[in-house]
C-alpha cells in the first residue's frame, strides 16, 4: 500500500496514510522511508486502536455491572448534548464521563505492564538494580494497591473527581506510563474514547447476555478472554 500510494501521480486521499508520507523532518526537510511510515501505522494500529477498544470494552462491561452510574452518565449527555452527536469542543464538558472512563482505565488497564531500562545502577526498596537491567512495572497491581487506594475493588468514578485526587500520588495511577516516556498518544487515546463512549450510550444501552462471563487474558494488552457477549437495546427516548 505506501509503495503504491508513492507511485501514484495525484494524492486524492486525504488520510492518515498520506499524512505520514507527506510529512517532513523540520530540521533536514526529508520524509519518512517506507519501513519508517510502515512502523508508525503498525504503532498507532496498537496503541490507537487496540487499546482504546480494550478501554472501551471493560468500561461497558463494568457500566452493566453498575446501571446507576450508567444513568448519570445518560443525564450528562441529555444535559449537554441534547441528541445531537458528541464534537470534540463538547470533552471539557463531559466531566463524568472522562472520571468513568479513569477509573475504568484504572481497574483494567489496558497496558497493564510495560518495561523500563535501567540507565545506571540503583537500589529501590532494598532491591538492587544493576545498570542495563529490565524493570517491568504493573499497573495493575498498583492502580489495585490499598496504600494508595481507598476500596480499591470498587468501581467508583467520583475518585477522580478533583477534590478527591488531589494529593495522590502523581505514580499511584499509569494507565499511560509516567516520566518522559509517558505514552504520545494518551491524549489522542482519551479524546477517542469519550467521543465512542458519548456517541454509544447517549443513544443505546449496552447489557450482559444472560450466564455471559469475563476473564480477562494479560496479553500485550490486557483484553476479555473470547468474547465480550452484551446485547445492545435503543433507548426509548432516542
Amino acid at each position: 500500500m505506501i509503495v503504491g500510494r508513492r507511485n501514484r501521480v495525484t494524492q486524492s486521499e486525504n488520510d492518515l496514510l498520506t499524512m505520514l508520507l507527506e510529512a517532513r523532518d523540520e530540521e533536514t526537510g526529508l520524509g519518512m522511508n517506507d519501513q519508517q511510515v510502515r512502523d508508525e501505522v503498525i504503532t498507532l494500529m496498537v496503541a490507537g486502536h487496540e487499546t482504546t477498544s480494550g478501554a472501551l470494552c471493560w468500561t461497558l462491561m463494568l457500566l452493566a455491572q453498575h446501571p446507576d452510574i450508567e444513568a448519570r452518565l445518560r443525564e450528562e449527555y441529555a444535559r449537554i448534548l441534547g441528541g445531537r452527536a458528541p464534537q470534540i469542543e463538547d470533552l471539557p464538558q463531559l466531566t463524568f464521563t472522562r472520571m468513568v472512563l479513569e477509573e475504568s482505565m484504572r481497574l483494567y488497564p489496558p497496558a497493564w505492564t510495560f518495561a523500563r531500562s535501567a540507565r545506571a545502577s540503583d537500589e529501590i526498596g532494598g532491591y538492587t538494580i544493576p545498570k542495563g537491567a529490565y524493570v517491568l512495572m504493573f499497573p495493575y497491581v498498583t492502580h489495585q494497591h490499598p496504600d494508595f487506594w481507598e476500596r480499591p475493588d470498587v468501581f467508583d468514578p467520583d475518585r477522580f473527581a478533583p477534590d478527591r485526587a488531589a494529593g495522590r500520588h502523581r505514580f499511584a495511577y499509569i494507565p499511560f506510563g509516567g516520566g518522559p516516556r509517558v505514552c504520545i498518544g494518551n491524549q489522542f487515546a482519551l479524546t477517542e474514547a469519550q467521543l465512542i463512549l458519548a456517541t454509544v450510550l447517549s443513544r443505546y444501552q449496552i447489557r450482559f447476555l444472560p450466564g455471559a462471563s469475563v476473564v480477562p487474558e494479560p496479553l500485550i494488552t490486557l483484553r476479555p478472554r473470547g468474547k465480550l457477549w452484551m446485547t445492545v437495546h435503543r433507548h426509548e427516548e432516542s
